[in-house]
């Protein structure tokens, strides 16, 4: 199979003009932001923002929103791909998708976790929040077999804009004989 080679250039770009994708679907907290933050602070920039020239000078961006949002003023690493509207959506709409298919080998996390040492404090809580105790670990390597409690489940995930339209939700959907519950990330 012969792929297609997208990256025109690395350039470095001033956060601020870089174009904010209107598409963008993901949504940024503020645990996100902070753990973010500190990573940049504690390391700096390890990977680059994907960009479309839009062809008018001017770039679009298709992943690294939050980075470009915290860096401000800064120039950030941006890798320039060679690509349409429509492939840059495409692009958009898979990019952080494909990654969250992979699944955790939580023994290997654990070890590269407490092997790392760090300066900041919210880093190490970044840190900590995803570290598991062995007695998990053994629960799932030597528990019962309840493969026979696996089902198929199909859940919807909505994003409210605050606490009272969640509420307003959920009892509407109650009311409809859905089957649903809160969700605060």
């Amino acid at each position: 199979m012969q792929l297609k080679d997208r990256i025109k250039s690395l350039r470095r770009i001033k956060a601020s003009q870089l174009k904010r994708n209107v598409k963008n679907w993901r949504r940024h907290n503020e645990p996100q932001e902070t753990a973010l933050r500190a990573i940049l602070k504690e390391v700096g920039f390890a990977s680059a923002c994907l960009v479309r020239d839009c062809k008018d000078g001017t770039f679009e961006l298709i992943d690294g929103h939050l980075r470009a949002d915290i860096a401000e003023e800064e120039q950030v690493p941006c890798l320039i791909l060679d690509v349409t509207k429509a492939e840059a959506d495409k692009i958009l709409a898979t990019f952080d998708f494909v990654t969250t298919m992979a699944s955790t080998d939580q023994i290997a996390l654990n070890n590269l976790i407490t092997s790392i040492s760090v300066d900041s404090t919210d880093l190490q809580e970044l840190l900590n929040s995803r570290l598991t105790d062995g007695s998990e670990l053994e629960n799932i390597f030597e528990g019962e077999d309840e493969s026979h409690l696996l089902v198929d489940s199909f859940n919807v995930l909505i994003d409210c804009k605050d606490e009272s339209e969640q509420v307003a939700l959920l009892k509407r959907f109650k009311k409809e004989g859905f089957k649903c519950r809160a969700w605060i990330s």
